[in-house]
């Protein structure tokens, strides 16, 4: 504890300073907005809105290193630790934002949900670098301002893709580095042709080996864009593909595993009939996802915008897995989904009010089912029929109307109330033959309201406080009807108090946070008598801390970024409060930028995150240690269209690990890769 402090207190110097860069959040006012952005600025946050937030430009995404999946990049954010399965940036990835896992951030991408409809989970490998083909995302803490989907219980993210130039270009990016990664990233835009019709494209593949055993990964992505646009209108069509294969690395290794080999992967692990321990090499996961989005916008006179998106997602894929018991066989459990979503914004604007109205509605069918292909002793390969198989339909209705007014000449005040209703049904056996047959039918209400002050040259300061439900997600329905228990939506109350000052030089913010949850549902370590772990609503828990973030500029050459984040967050259980799992006390961040003869950029980067708790249960030895990550990046321009790009990622080549799973008294850890590199050599034309 007294090394994560020391720690955390290095970078706290930095946090007087001024305010993220990673931020970039641009002072708009009710009138500045461009047709093409107000795709997505129904669930975004302005300036002036009193939430927390941070915004990562295009620029800054794709300037951090290629190997990095979108988690990781905004790792560097305030109150955000970001893991991989693999040990580096590719596969599996995600992030928690102060401690909440992903099931509760909200993720839109143009304003439709990209959260799958039943885990509540994005899984970021479907859809490699997305990151590429973004223009900007805003990524909000708390409760935040309403947004469309489930999942908007602890942070929401809102993606909005690439806008078209108005000249014609391309650009390609060929990046390598260790464990044998190779990647390829590739655009062209037309520019605004006569008419006012632009086509984009841009497309991505990866491989790499991976840090640990079967950590391999093959990816590719697509993102194809059509529009039309004039004056008052813009109609726009998106084709986003993503098809993933990767090998399984979920299972996590144990401590003395570790101890022997840090690469070590149980996935696909079997003994011949000689004794030999031998691999599958095909215990994979696969996926094939699709994305068709129809946009309009449209100007009613000088005040009124209607703009409305049309979405369908279809998905299919399977894992295939070996299991070594007392007859050995191989499985392959599939998913289907297809998800109709659409949503439309009205939005009133003049010089002191913003208005938008919202209506979202969208249609989820899943299909999950299991085979065996391979049976020890059978002679020809061949599925078997699906020893379970069963489907999942759930609909989502929402609306919600937020209001911003400047009341007086420095006073704002928001209101924000949304009305959701979700139904879902499952139906058909699960993979131990329970039957999943059931009807469950949700309705909420989420209000927010708070006001911000300018205090002039002095900065700004903004209170807020907002109610939030979530439904329960298919694991833990699942789980209750397997154990015969019952789970309840869940509901918070989110205090939000904070302060941004800006100047030329530096600014600063600070946010105070207060997250008050009611019946949150979570795994406290009791067990069913037949051994199944229960997840149950606990009554009273919390997440309360306080933000900093800074940013200072002294000169053209030189600028300083730093956050940092020191919170409490508890669990009450039997009377007694216990650390939430996988919630540190310190998270800490910062980025020295150098630029020097306009040529040459040097970052280095600093990722600092405190002692984490493995479950709720509150065991010292189910813990994670602190650690501190160093890394380091160089780019030279040779000329205006050539760079060449270095990424040193872990500089001092620390031995960590960044997540981990319990399970009772079974652990299994994900080591994360010792001082690896990459190198990129972009063309622009």
């Amino acid at each position: 504890m007294k090394k994560s402090l020391i720690a955390a207190a290095v970078l706290l110097p930095f946090v007087c300073m001024g305010q993220n860069a990673l931020q970039n959040v641009p002072q708009n006012d009710f009138t500045n907005q461009s047709i093409d952005s107000t795709v997505v600025t129904a669930t975004r946050a302005s300036s002036r809105t009193p939430v927390s937030y941070s915004e990562m430009s295009a620029e800054r995404i794709v300037s951090t290193s290629p190997l990095n999946s979108l988690p990781m990049t905004l790792s560097l954010m305030p109150s955000v630790v970001s893991t991989n399965e693999g040990g580096t940036g590719l596969g599996y990835s995600k992030f928690r934002v102060r401690g909440s896992d992903p099931t509760r951030t909200n993720v839109t991408i143009n304003g439709i949900a990209l959260n799958d409809a039943e885990s509540q989970e994005v899984f970021w490998v479907n859809i490699a670098s997305v990151g590429s083909m973004l223009n900007s995302a805003q990524l909000q803490r708390g409760l935040g301002t309403s947004t469309v989907g489930s999942g908007a219980f602890g942070a929401s993210l809102n993606m909005q893709t690439a806008l078209p130039g108005n000249e014609p270009a391309a650009a390609v990016d060929l990046s390598g580095g260790s464990y044998n990664t190779r990647l390829v990233n590739a655009s062209v835009s037309t520019g605004r042709l006569p008419g006012g019709f632009t086509f984009d494209f841009k497309y991505n593949w990866g491989k790499t080996d991976g840090y640990i055993r079967n950590a391999w990964v093959d990816l590719n992505s697509m993102l194809a864009s059509a529009s039309w646009n004039n004056e008052n209108n813009l109609l726009k069509f998106n084709f986003l593909h993503g098809a993933q294969h990767s090998g399984i690395t979920w299972e996590g290794i144990s401590a003395e595993q570790m101890a022997k080999d840090r690469r070590y992967n149980p996935a696909g692990e079997y003994i011949d009939s000689n004794g030999k321990v031998c691999y599958y090499d095909n215990d994979s996961d696969n996926y094939l996802q699709n994305h068709y989005q129809l946009i309009h916008v449209g100007r009613l006179g000088d005040r009124f915008t209607l703009s409305t998106t049309l979405n369908y997602t279809g998905g299919e894929g399977y894992y295939e897995a070996y299991k070594d018991k007392k007859v050995d066989y191989i499985n392959r459990k599939s998913s289907t989904a297809d998800n109709f979503a659409g949503a439309s914004n009205l939005k009133y604007r003049d010089e002191k009010m913003e208005a938008i109205f919202n209506l979202a509605y969208s249609r989820y069918y899943g299909r999950h089912f299991g085979q065996v292909i391979w049976r020890q002793g059978q002679v020809d390969y061949g599925p078997e029929e699906p020893w379970y198989d069963n489907s999942s339909l759930k609909s989502d209705f929402s609306t919600f109307a937020r209001v911003e007014r400047k009341m007086w000449e420095r006073l704002n005040v928001y209101a924000d109330l949304q009305y959701r209703h979700v139904n879902y049904g499952m139906k058909g056996p699960d993979d131990d033959g329970t039957k999943l047959d059931s009807v469950y039918v949700w309705n909420f209400f989420n209000p927010k309201a708070g006001a911000s002050m300018d205090l002039g040259g002095a900065g700004t300061v903004y209170a807020s406080v907002a109610i939030g439900h979530k439904e329960p997600s298919r694991a833990d329905l699942k789980d209750a009807v397997a154990n015969g228990t019952k789970v309840y939506p869940e509901m918070m109350a989110d205090y939000e108090m904070g302060y941004r000052f800006t100047s030329p030089q530096f600014s600063a913010s600070a946010n105070i946070y207060l997250m008050e949850y009611d019946n949150q549902l979570v795994t406290t370590g009791r067990f069913t008598p037949s051994g199944y772990l229960i997840k149950e609503n606990v009554k009273r828990s919390y997440r309360r801390g306080i933000e900093l973030v800074a940013a200072y500029q002294p000169a053209d050459w030189f600028r300083l970024d730093a956050n940092a984040t020191f919170s409490a967050n508890k669990i009450v259980i039997d009377g007694s409060k216990k650390d939430l799992a996988l919630s540190p006390a310190a998270i800490a961040s910062s980025v020295a930028t150098f630029r020097i003869a306009k040529r040459l950029e040097l970052a280095t980067t600093v990722k600092f995150v405190g002692k984490q708790y493995i479950d709720n249960t509150g065991s010292e030895a189910k813990t994670l240690p602190h650690y501190t990550v160093v890394s380091q990046s160089a780019s030279f321009s040779f000329t205006k269209n050539v760079k060449l790009s270095i990424f040193v990622d872990n500089l001092l080549n620390k031995k960590y690990v960044a997540d981990a799973w319990a399970y009772g008294d079974e652990v299994g850890y994900y080591p994360q890769a010792p001082r690896n590199g990459m190198v990129k050599l972009s063309f622009a034309f």
